[in-house]
Order: structure tokens, then C-alpha cells, then sequence
């Protein structure tokens, strides 16, 4: 068994939700939830309570026990590396960024991952506190394209973790989407899964369709992170989002073009030397060929 410990600093915090940001092993909240029940983490030299609560000041440990439901340093180090290569958009020795194609999910038990081809891509870090192996700091759904943000140290992946709670990380996309836009500019409110989401978006350009009447480009940003907040969002305004076929309505229409829509840009402090940075990547050009290609038939 071994004990690593960190001193939380910051808002109070469900322990199963600080826990997966301090520790890669716990890779997410069911697997913290898992590893409080073990009797491995600790809050203040006491064992923590399956819906504790930590405050500015606490001492966390978590004392990691060899089990089918964690993954040892040694373990994870041996891990296999899917063999993809990646656009590296940016590196240093805290984080990353780098470009997920389409098509691929960014963690799961499967092989193909964007998190198991990142060692094959990312320069090891000098840094005290490295990650066992590098660790995206999000999510995109599988069928987006873009910019995914990824830590190598410890203290990289804990200060982003937090940032991102506090939205302190703006993303930008960029989507082809079904008909025109009822504004240049705007917002949607619409709650997802009872819960608050809103989205803004801003218009790029409109072109007539022969099969749909009108596509768009638009900028899409997230104001909120719920899961495929943005394709719901922009099908409630009428406007789904070219390629899906989940939100669509019409998948005879829209099925085999692949969804168009990508994480084009993402602005954050960097979480050590708190220097702004802004990342971006180029929009597939398949995006604007299908728009030009549409303008041309309609």
C-alpha cells in the first residue's frame, strides 16, 4: 500500500469529485466512490464518508490499495499505447494540447483512444510531480473533432481541474448546421436534464441548399458543459447540426456526412506560470468544400 497526500486549497468540494482531478488511478467519480467504500481515502487522518466534503485546509491521502477497481502507478505506466499519431497543437512539461481526430473517444477500456495514444505523441516531463502517463483534462464526444486540453503534472492537472469547475477555460467551436439562424447573434437557455445549460452562437455565413434549403457556419460557445449540450441546443432552434443523427430528426438526410462540428479554439491561464494562452486549430476543410459544394447544387 501507498499513501500520497495533498492539502486542498479552494471552495469546498465533494470529495468523490476533487479525488479523480489529484489522482489518475481514480479516473472518475464512480471509481473515487469505489475507493472511499475501500477505506482508501482519507480526509484529516479519518476515514472519508462516501458523501464527504472537503474544505480549504484539509489533508487528503489516499492510501492506494492493489485492486481490480484502481490502477497502480506501475500498472498504468505498463498500459498499452494505441499507435495514432496526433497533432500536437501544444506542449510543455505541465500540459498539452492536442487535436482529436473524429471518429475517436477520448478514454474508455477500449484500445482506440485519444488517451492511450498520447505517450506514443507527448514528450515525457522533467517535472517532480509527473503523471504516470498524461491525462486529458475533458471531454469531446466522439464524433467532434478539436482541441482537447491535456495534463502532465499532478499540480497541472489538479489548478485545471479547478478552473475548469470555475469556468475559467473558454472554449469556442465551430459547426455546419441545418437552415438559417433566427439572429446574427443570440443565446439558448434551454435545460438539459433539468439542470441550467446555455449556449451562445454568432454566424459565419449562410449559403442555399438544394437539400436543405439553407446551411450555415456558425461559432458555437458553450456557457455551460453539459454532455452534447451544443447539438441539443442548436436542434432546439431548429438548426441541427449537420451529421447528427441522434438530434437531428432526419437521419435519412444527414447520415454519412459525419458531424460537423469542431472545438476550433480554447483560452486558459496556464496553470503554472499563469501566462494566457489561446490555442486553435483549423476547421476540417470538408466543413466549408460541403458548403460550397451545396451553394453550387442549390
Amino acid at each position: 500500500m501507498s499513501s500520497r497526500k495533498h492539502t486542498h486549497q479552494g471552495k469546498p468540494q465533494f470529495l468523490n469529485k476533487l479525488a479523480p482531478q489529484l489522482w489518475p488511478e481514480l479516473a472518475s467519480k464512480a471509481k473515487a466512490r469505489k475507493a472511499i467504500s475501500a477505506g482508501e481515502l482519507t480526509v484529516n487522518g479519518q476515514r472519508a464518508h462516501p458523501d464527504a466534503r472537503v474544505i480549504s485546509g484539509d489533508e487528503i491521502a489516499f492510501n492506494a490499495l492493489q485492486s481490480k477497481d484502481t490502477i497502480s502507478p506501475k500498472a498504468a505506466t505498463n498500459r498499452r499505447v494505441y499507435d495514432l499519431d496526433l497533432e500536437v497543437l501544444y506542449e510543455d512539461g505541465h500540459v498539452a494540447a492536442v487535436h482529436k481526430p473524429a471518429g475517436i473517444p477520448v478514454n474508455g477500456v477500449q484500445l482506440k483512444t485519444l488517451e492511450n495514444a498520447l505517450p506514443r505523441n507527448l514528450k515525457p516531463t522533467k517535472e517532480a510531480d509527473a503523471l504516470d502517463y498524461p491525462m486529458p483534462l475533458h471531454r469531446l464526444d466522439a464524433p467532434t473533432t478539436g482541441i482537447v486540453l491535456v495534463a502532465k503534472t499532478n499540480r497541472a492537472q489538479v489548478l485545471m481541474g479547478q478552473r475548469f469547475q470555475q469556468k475559467q477555460v473558454t472554449k469556442r467551436y465551430q459547426a455546419v448546421v441545418v437552415g438559417q439562424l433566427p439572429q446574427l447573434k443570440g443565446e439558448v437557455n434551454e435545460p438539459i436534464d433539468r439542470k441550467p445549460s446555455t449556449s451562445r452562437y454568432e454566424l459565419v455565413e449562410t449559403v442555399p441548399s438544394k437539400a436543405y434549403g439553407h446551411l450555415s457556419l456558425v461559432k458555437l460557445f458553450p456557457v455551460t458543459g453539459r454532455t452534447h449540450q451544443l447539438r441539443i441546443h442548436m436542434a432546439h432552434l431548429g438548426c441541427p447540426i449537420v451529421g447528427d443523427k441522434q438530434y437531428s430528426g432526419d437521419t435519412e438526410v444527414l447520415t454519412g456526412k459525419g458531424l460537423m462540428l469542431c472545438a476550433d479554439q480554447v483560452s486558459f491561464h496556464h496553470p503554472v506560470t499563469e501566462k494566457p494562452l489561446t490555442i486553435e486549430t483549423a476547421v476540417p476543410r470538408k466543413f466549408t468544400k460541403y458548403m460550397e459544394w451545396e451553394s453550387r447544387e442549390g
